[in-house]
């Protein structure tokens, strides 16, 4: 009766070892997530020439903050250039809640049509915002 009980212990600890060594292996990606929730209506981002820019959206315009503001000044634009995911320098523009993005600013080639903006934020992680996300 004892070994039984002994041993009905020792499988009940093993399996439940094992689920938490399977959650933890599987639950854990790794990567910080991609939107921080205290920090979602701006956009730190680097633009084509390296220079890094806060950016919201102010009507059907981008309002851009310079971190650099020896050389450039704050302003509102229609639309910003930015590093996607991949490392591609993208351009997006605001059509009511979505993006329209096109690769190095090529507008008279294929658009996109998006519901976030895939970007590298300053420290270079993957970031995602949304058009509503952006909106003051």
């Amino acid at each position: 009766m004892t070994r039984i009980l002994l041993g009905l212990l020792t499988a009940g600890f093993i399996v439940i070892s094992a689920a938490r060594i399977a959650y933890s292996v599987t639950a854990d990606t790794g990567t910080p997530p991609i939107n921080k929730a205290w920090a979602q209506d701006t956009m730190g981002f680097v633009a084509w020439n390296n220079e890094k820019w806060t950016a919201r959206i102010h009507g059907d315009k981008f309002n851009l903050v310079p971190q650099n503001q020896t050389d450039w000044k704050r302003h509102s634009n229609a639309s910003i250039a930015f590093t996607d995911w991949n490392g591609v320098p993208r351009q997006a523009k605001i059509d009511g809640d979505t993006f329209l993005l096109v690769d190095q600013g090529h507008w008279h080639g294929p658009v996109e049509r998006s519901a976030a903006i895939r970007y590298r934020d300053w420290d270079g992680n993957n970031q995602l915002r949304t058009v509503i996300e952006l909106q003051r």
